[in-house]
Formats: C-alpha cells, sequence, structure tokens
C-alpha cells in the first residue's frame, strides 16, 4: 500500500469517517459517525503499511478480545470489531472528546489527582482480578468521555495470563519511561508492573516532569532498574511514602494489588481533600509540551511498540545489561514496629536511599502506608513466576487519625540534648532508642566512652530478605547449638526448622551475615551502621524496666518442659520457639526482646584480631554473642550472658540487631519522643 493509499481514509459500512484523530505505532484512530444510531465513535484501524507481521495482527485481535472482556466504568469499551473494504482490521470504541491526561496540569490540584488515581486503581485492580496485566500504563492511555471521568486505554500489548502469550519470552515491550524494573528486563510480570506504572504516572502528575529521564530509551530503562526513586518537593512531601511503596524496585515491596494501592490514597486523601470529576485541570502541561509529547487530542490511544524498532543492535545490548543488572537495587527495609502513638501498629515507609536526601520522621501517612502490606510474606510474594494477582476482598482499614507535622525547629537538637530513649530514625531506616553514655542504676554508674543509637527490635527475616533479595547473598551454614549433626540438616535462614514468619526475628545467620547486613544497611541509609560492641549491648540492657527477671522474655517454657529438670520452673510465654519482635515489654529505653527470643551477634572477636570494616570474619575465627534465647531455661545464665561462636556459621538460637553511630557534632537522625 503506497502513502497515498494510507492517508486515506478508510471506508467501512454503516461508519461515516470525518478524519483522522491521530496515528500510532501500529493503528490509526479516526473520527466517524455510526450512521444507524447517530453517534461519534474512534475507530481504531490496523496499519500494516508501518508494521509488517502476523504478530501485529495478532497483537491487533488480541487487544480487541482483551478489551471486549472489560465491561468496567474506567476502562474504554468496545462497541464493533470487523475489517474495512480494503481488508485492514478494525474496532470501533466511543468517542472520548476531552483528550488524554498527557494534557493535563494537575500539579496544583492534589485532590483531582487522588481522584484520578482512584479511578484507575479499580480500573486496574478489575483487569488484574480477570488475569489481565495491561504494561503501558502512561498518561496518553487514560482518557477523558464527555463527562470528564478518567478512563484506562490501550490494551494492546496487554498480557492475559490464561491465554497464549502474544509477545516472546524475554520481549521487552511498553513505554520506557514508565516501565517496572522487571518489564525492563523482559522478566514475567504481574499486575504489581501496572502499579509500579500508576506510581510513576502519579510522580509526574505532581511533578510535572518524569522520575527518570535519558538521552534514549536504553537509558531511562536502566534508570528505572538502578537509580533510587525521587524524593518530591517538601510541599508534596506528604506523597512520598506512596509513591515510594509503587515503585519499588522489588515487586514484593511494592502494593500488592489495586485494593492496597486504593487504600493508601484514602490516607493521602485525608491531607489534601477530595474532588469531583469535574474539578480535573485541563490546561496543558507546561512542563512537559515541547518536550516529549505532541499534544495530539486522542494520543491516548497510539499502541504501544517494541522498544528500539530500528535498532536491534542496541535492543539486545538493553536487554543483555539489564538482565545481568542485581535483580533488587535499593529495596527497602520495613520496620515493623510501632512508631507514634497517634499510629498504633504502623511502621515506616519505605524510603529508597538517594543523594542528597534528608532524614524525616515517619509521618502517620507514610506509617500507614507501609503497614498496608504487613501481612504479604516477604518469601512468597518477591518471586515473578508470572501468575496473576489473586483478589484479595479487604475490608478497607478504619481511617487513622493524621497528625500534622509539627513545626520545624529554630536550631535542630545536639546530641548531648536528648532524652534517653528518645526514638530516632532515619528515614527508611529501623526504629532506634537513643542511648546515653552514662547513668546511674540503684546508686551504680553504668557508662560507656560514648552515646549511640540502637535498634528497638533484633533483626526481622522481612528486614533480612530486603537484604537478601537486594544483595543476593547466600545462606549461611546453619546448625543447632551443642549439635554438630545438624550441619546435615541443610537448616538456613529461611529454614530454620521450626515455623517463622516475616516478624520474627531472623536466625541461623553467621556473623559474616550480621556485619554485611549492618554495613549495607549503613550504605543504604548514609550513615554509620554496625553491630554493638558486648560493652554497648550489657550497658543498654542495664536499663531494666524492673526487676522482672529472665521470665520477662521469650525463654524456654513449659513447651518445652521435657528438657528440663524435674525441679526446673519453665517459664510460660506461650512461644516455644521465636516470638514475633515487640512481643514483650521493652526496657526503660524502649529497646525490646533484650532478654529472651534470640541472642545476639556483637562486633567483639575473640581468638584474633578485628580489623576495621571486615565483615568476613576471615582474620577473626569467633564472635562473641550476648544474651539468652528462646532454648535458655531460666536457671540456665543470666540476661547478659555472652560466649563466642564461629563466625562463618549460623545458629537457630542467635541473631542479631543493629546499633548507629553518633555524631555529638552534627544533628542526631530524626528527633521524636520516645513512643512505647
Amino acid at each position: 500500500m503506497n502513502d497515498a493509499q494510507s492517508d486515506a481514509a478508510p471506508h467501512i459500512a454503516g461508519y461515516e469517517i470525518s478524519g483522522r484523530l491521530g496515528r500510532g505505532g501500529m493503528a490509526d484512530v479516526y473520527l466517524a459517525m455510526q450512521i444507524s444510531l447517530s453517534r461519534p465513535v474512534a475507530i481504531k484501524v490496523l496499519a500494516v503499511e508501518r508494521t509488517q507481521g502476523e504478530d501485529v495482527v495478532t497483537r491487533f485481535e488480541h487487544e480487541a478480545r482483551t478489551i471486549a472482556r472489560l465491561d468496567h466504568p474506567h476502562i474504554v469499551s468496545i462497541f464493533d470489531v470487523g475489517h474495512t473494504d480494503d481488508g485492514r482490521l478494525y474496532y470501533v470504541m466511543p468517542y472520548l472528546p476531552n483528550g488524554d491526561l498527557s494534557t493535563r496540569d494537575l500539579r496544583e490540584n492534589e485532590a483531582a489527582i487522588v481522584a484520578i488515581l482512584r479511578a484507575l486503581c479499580r480500573a486496574l485492580g478489575y483487569a488484574h482480578n480477570l488475569g489481565i496485566v495491561h504494561r503501558d500504563v502512561k498518561p496518553e492511555n487514560v482518557l477523558f468521555d464527555k463527562l470528564d471521568r478518567p478512563l484506562l486505554a490501550d490494551f494492546g500489548i496487554a498480557l492475559a495470563h490464561q491465554s497464549a502469550r502474544v509477545t516472546r519470552e524475554g520481549s521487552t515491550m511498553g513505554s520506557s519511561g514508565y516501565m517496572s524494573p522487571e518489564q525492563a528486563r523482559g522478566h514475567p510480570l504481574d499486575g504489581r508492573a501496572d502499579l509500579y506504572s500508576l506510581g510513576v504516572v502519579t510522580y509526574e502528575m505532581l511533578s510535572g516532569e518524569l522520575p527518570f529521564t535519558g538521552p534514549d530509551t536504553l537509558a531511562v530503562a536502566l534508570a528505572h532498574v538502578e537509580q533510587p526513586v525521587p524524593r518530591l518537593r517538601p510541599a508534596r512531601q506528604h506523597w512520598q511514602a506512596f509513591i515510594d511503596r509503587a515503585m519499588a524496585k522489588a515487586p514484593a515491596e511494592r502494593f500488592q494489588n489495586a485494593a492496597q494501592m486504593e487504600a493508601a490514597l484514602d490516607l493521602v486523601a485525608a491531607v489534601v481533600g477530595t474532588a469531583d470529576s469535574t474539578e480535573y485541570a485541563t490546561r496543558p502541561m507546561a512542563a512537559l509540551a515541547g518536550k516529549r509529547r505532541s499534544l495530539r487530542p486522542y494520543a491516548g490511544l497510539s499502541a504501544a511498540a517494541l522498544l528500539g524498532i530500528s535498532g536491534i543492535a542496541l535492543i539486545t545490548y538493553a536487554l543483555t545489561r539489564l538482565r545481568h543488572a542485581p535483580a533488587e537495587i535499593a529495596t527497602v527495609v520495613t520496620a515493623d514496629t510501632p512508631t507514634t502513638p497517634a499510629v498504633a501498629g504502623a511502621v515506616a515507609g519505605p524510603a529508597p536511599a538517594g543523594p542528597g536526601r534528608t532524614s524525616l520522621t515517619a509521618t502517620p501517612v507514610e506509617a500507614s502506608i507501609a503497614s498496608l502490606n504487613s501481612e504479604t510474606s516477604a518469601e512468597d510474594a518477591h518471586a515473578d513466576d508470572g501468575t496473576a494477582i489473586t483478589p484479595i476482598p479487604q475490608t478497607p482499614p478504619a481511617p487513622l487519625d493524621v497528625v500534622p507535622q509539627a513545626p520545624k525547629q529554630a536550631a535542630p537538637p545536639r546530641v548531648a540534648d536528648l532524652p534517653a530513649g528518645a526514638l530516632l530514625r532515619d528515614h527508611g531506616g529501623p526504629e532506634l532508642a537513643f542511648v546515653p553514655a552514662r547513668h546511674a542504676r540503684a546508686g551504680v554508674r553504668d557508662e560507656v566512652s560514648h552515646a549511640f543509637a540502637l535498634g528497638r527490635s533484633e533483626v526481622t527475616r522481612r528486614e533480612y530478605a530486603a537484604f537478601v533479595r537486594a544483595t543476593g547473598r547466600d545462606a549461611a551454614r546453619c546448625r543447632v547449638p551443642a549439635s554438630p549433626l545438624s550441619l546435615l540438616r541443610k537448616l538456613s535462614w529461611r529454614e530454620p526448622g521450626f515455623s517463622q514468619d516475616d516478624n520474627h526475628p531472623v536466625v541461623c545467620v553467621s556473623w559474616a551475615d550480621a556485619a554485611a547486613y549492618a554495613q549495607w544497611l549503613g550504605t543504604r541509609l548514609h550513615a554509620r551502621y554496625r553491630l554493638p560492641t558486648r560493652s554497648e549491648w550489657m550497658h543498654a540492657a542495664h536499663w531494666s524496666a524492673g526487676a522482672e527477671g529472665i521470665c520477662s522474655g521469650n525463654v524456654a517454657d513449659d513447651k518445652r518442659a521435657v528438657l528440663h529438670r524435674a525441679d526446673d520452673k519453665a517459664c510460660s510465654d506461650g512461644f516455644e520457639y521465636t516470638a514475633p519482635v515487640g512481643q514483650f515489654k521493652s526496657n526503660a529505653l524502649g529497646v525490646r526482646d533484650l532478654a529472651g527470643n534470640v541472642s545476639e551477634w556483637t562486633r567483639d572477636c575473640k581468638g584474633g584480631t578485628q580489623k576495621t570494616g571486615d565483615t568476613g570474619g576471615g582474620s577473626c575465627p569467633q564472635h562473641f554473642f550476648v544474651g539468652t534465647s528462646w532454648r535458655d531455661r531460666a536457671s540456665d545464665h543470666p540476661p547478659d550472658f555472652s560466649e563466642s561462636a564461629d563466625a562463618d556459621i549460623g545458629y537457630t538460637t542467635i541473631g542479631f540487631r543493629v546499633l548507629r553511630e553518633l555524631d555529638p557534632n552534627k544533628p542526631p537522625p530524626l528527633v521524636s519522643p520516645a513512643a512505647r
């Protein structure tokens, strides 16, 4: 077909075509009048002359079948399908006269952004429940009808899990500016890839620009894989936790379904208010016009094409580099402990580290957003096996009181001014308790050379799993204490020989594993994290809340009475093995589980010299651990018991917590009144 023929409007029986609305990678869109009903429609006609091949026809037919399955008020519907007089495929849709999202500047209309996102969450949730992944969520594919309601369009490259694959395994389709890391690598996808793209759209609506840019599609795709999520301007910080969760590099760290994402929007809406659809601004995106889009009125109907079709060598190089990039870059750690009295049981939202970022305490919105995913297993959710997301019908969480942020202090507090037990936190890091250098207890002074911040809880399986996904660290050998034969059982932190969930302290990690975790956490948070020394750990443990003794924690109880001598009285704590962190009363500093649950690795070396920065244990064959564990009887050891073990082996009774060093000449990392 020559150019003249391709520019000529097609002839379709029953429709009167008045002009072209837009031209995409594989199809043209025409404005027409449906004669029988006297209504305007849009007709998408396959333009075979621009994209030859049977796969194009297959994709076009697939799009029509996919849209025909979807009957939702926020998804563009389909009226008719057939062939033009010259044999080209077409399908007919309603004419949507109000353009697409790329033409709208909503940066100062947060309520409208919330309303649009809510509609798109419901549309995606509906599609995902049918096993359909859109794979090209972007502003051009969000159209507005005559009532100015947003509708999701263009399912041309959608993936239906219950049907045959339309694209070859390993091919990369979609729009690079909105593409999830796993989509950029050509990995199998599920609905969480669409939620990532919707997070990018959210960032763009709030800021007027894409989070990642580059000179070509390869550079942009690599940025999605390698670069941390950028920070929003201060006036939009209440959106940051939502963006961070939506755009997490690892699918397991994102919202796990559209319902969770919409629930998080409720928290943001409590801050910014709500809007009717009539409040959507319609002026062009000045920051984007002329930079990366043409503002054609029907741009949303342009079909996505294979990235870089004219540069096969570039595609090959891009996919090779992307697939060999670290599987989970800038994966976040999510704490599992309460943050503020206003949000009991909530946790800090993930925030990947980035240059120039500031430390802030978790806001109630951040805390509540992070808690939405707290029941998702870190072991099960991270596998991208290409299966559809299982719908999770949930009652939306009860509204939470949103506490306004405290005004910024005129002068940042100093370490010397902090009260004992003050709650500290690097943004995106674990909760820490401030431990002064000295205190007096019952008239006896206890002193170390410096103040420090200690993790309020032991490192959990969820937190350690994020580290493993980010670094690819292999599991250490693990054994049961005093049982050399247990090395033959292939125990590991994933399978310690007893049941644990994500909120339990991680065990079966070697000293080298624990030290590597602390170093990784410090690098990610731009702070000095490490394991505590024995003297630091015991100094914190001496701030006891009373004289409860060893039975104040999770130790050997009556469920393990067979191990006890007849004259021993077991503690009845209700946990046969480890307990979730924070189940028992904290000490006066707000530090939890210093008695029982797991013994903890320390920095101290035995039988060798520990070099600064050494996380491998090679120059120090053994390291000390301290404290009692779930396996110890009440009469076995004092709470500050210490012993040493091989640095390269994990044990079913030993975990760890982190220490953050404090510079007395610099402001501490976020100060909040201690909340316990």
